[in-house]
């Protein structure tokens, strides 16, 4: 209450009282997710029917990532992954060139890489060269599991690399999101994806295209990438999922530069017949299986359909002009099929938990490859011209068949809530075969042939191991780490802050 005082002759005093407008709100609660610092994280000791326990593991959140996606620009999709090697040789991720450990990049040769759980590279065993890469607006996660991965993936040095796709959105029966993106140099891509849920069936389908013109001269590219996901949930126990995935790109290859021709231009290019094509097929049918709360089995055939061609001016020496002649093609086609079988369950040992994994993988492969000359023409004409150049030098012809069985386990011992010894084994046979010939073909200056020999080269190479690893987890909070594990292709010791 004011006491308001109005000085006149006849003063009086007037009282005015103010309402009290004050409320009382109810409380107002905001969840939100903390923003990482990191686009990574790792996995836990056990996913699905897959031990991590005592190995080294990095996520790359792919949702969460600033990278440009719509390029698949590997420099930073993966720039927080330590210890990664990295070629960038086109303009548009066609290609993931990663090693790791100091390995070679080229291709990934030097990791197992897999697309959900299966493989997808050219050849496990033989040529084990990653031709195709997912369209990195469709993922959702890129593991990457180095050390003792070789117990349960195979005997690569490098480790494993899983992509791991979107999967479908469980709240609509229809969503859909296209995606434009324009860049210099002629660049376009779309992605469009659709996805949903209804009943028992899940669905999740993407189309991405992409074209450019490159940086240098003689650098197009047009790729075209297909992926489907068809899933049926039977009851809350058991899942059939069905993934198919095709990609084919054409690119024009601008050549290698010296240190010589770099620093004169970088940007030049002294190869304007070169081509690359790449046709790649990939099937899945997988069945999720849940016996009980501690026990689940999963089963997975796989295949890959797929060919590669390289044609061009192909002399290892890139500062040498083109000499407009017959081209060189080398051309691969890759038939495989295998399926991997894994059963996990949970346990007590003395009152303490315990996980054990039993698996075992079948794969066998059918390979072709023929290198010979082919036409002396510009564009990309992928047909052998073996007629038109019998004195060709650069003859080979060889079927490459190969087959692989395995037999794999790892066990988890939780010896405290904060210490575990996860001991593990692969047994592994393998034959490789090669049924073929190359020639031996010598002119002299004027181009007459002086030396002809046609080589027979027919190997059978068959054998069988056991690998046994070890790993150590100690996990005193939930923001520290030591770990270190040993396996028969190589040792790992490391802290983890």
């Amino acid at each position: 209450m004011e006491e308001v005082t109005i000085e006149t002759e006849n003063a009086s005093t007037l009282n005015i009282t103010l309402k009290d407008l004050t409320q009382n709100l109810s409380e107002v609660e905001i969840t939100a997710r903390k923003q990482r610092i990191f686009e990574l994280k790792r996995l836990n000791d056990v996913e699905g029917t897959a031990i991590y326990a005592g190995k080294k593991t990095e996520v790359v959140l792919v949702e969460q990532s600033m990278a440009n996606l719509a390029s698949n620009n590997a420099r930073q999709i993966y720039s927080q992954v330590a210890g990664l090697n990295i070629y960038q040789n086109d303009d548009a991720g066609l290609q993931l060139n990663i090693g790791g450990r100091g390995l070679d990049p080229n291709r990934t040769a030097n990791f197992n890489t897999r697309q959900n759980g299966y493989d997808i590279s050219a050849d496990v065993l033989g040529y084990p060269e990653s031709y195709y890469t997912p369209a990195s607006e469709g993922l959702s996660e890129i593991q990457v599991i180095r050390g003792a991965a070789s117990l349960q993936y195979g005997t690569q040095f490098g480790g494993l690399i899983n992509f791991k796709m979107k999967e479908p959105n469980p709240n609509k029966p229809l969503e859909v999101i296209s995606r434009f993106t324009l860049g210099s140099y002629g660049l376009y891509t779309n992605f469009t994806s659709v996805s949903g849920t209804r009943n028992k069936w899940s669905y999740y389908s993407y189309f991405n295209y992409k074209k450019g013109d490159g940086f240098r001269p003689n650098s197009e590219f047009e790729s075209k990438n297909v992926f489907a996901h068809l899933g049926y949930k039977f009851n809350e126990k058991t899942k059939l999922t069905g993934e198919i995935t095709y990609m084919r790109y054409l690119a024009q290859q601008a050549g290698g530069l010296t240190d010589a021709m770099f620093n004169e231009d970088p940007y030049q290019s002294n190869r304007a017949r070169n081509w690359f094509q790449v046709d790649w097929l990939l099937y899945n049918l997988k069945l999720d299986h849940k016996f009980s709360d501690k026990t689940n089995f999963t089963f997975n055939f796989f295949g890959l359909n797929a060919s590669r061609d390289a044609l061009g001016f192909r002399t290892n020496r890139v500062s040498q002009v083109d000499s407009n002649q017959e081209r060189d093609l080398i051309k691969g086609d890759f038939k495989n099929f295998g399926f991997e079988s894994r059963l996990l369950t949970k346990y007590k040992v003395f009152n303490k938990d315990a996980t054990f994994l039993i698996g075992s993988k079948f794969y066998k492969a059918d390979n072709y490859q023929e290198q010979g000359p082919a036409s002396d023409g510009i564009g990309p004409d992928f047909d052998f011209t073996n007629d038109e150049y019998p004195n060709y030098p650069n003859q080979s012809q060889f079927d490459l068949p190969n087959l692989n069985v395995s037999v794999f386990g790892e066990n988890i011992f939780y010896v405290s809530d904060k210490f575990s010894v996860t001991p593990g084994f692969r047994f592994e046979y393998i034959k490789t075969q090669s049924d073929g010939f190359y020639k031996n073909i010598n002119t002299d200056a004027a181009g007459n042939v002086i030396f002809e020999e046609t080589v027979e080269d027919n190997q059978n190479f068959e054998r069988s191991f056991i690998l046994l690893g070890l790993g150590l987890s100690y996990k005193p909070n939930t923001n520290f780490e030591a770990y270190g594990n040993v396996s028969q292709t190589t040792v790992r010791l490391r802290f983890l802050i």
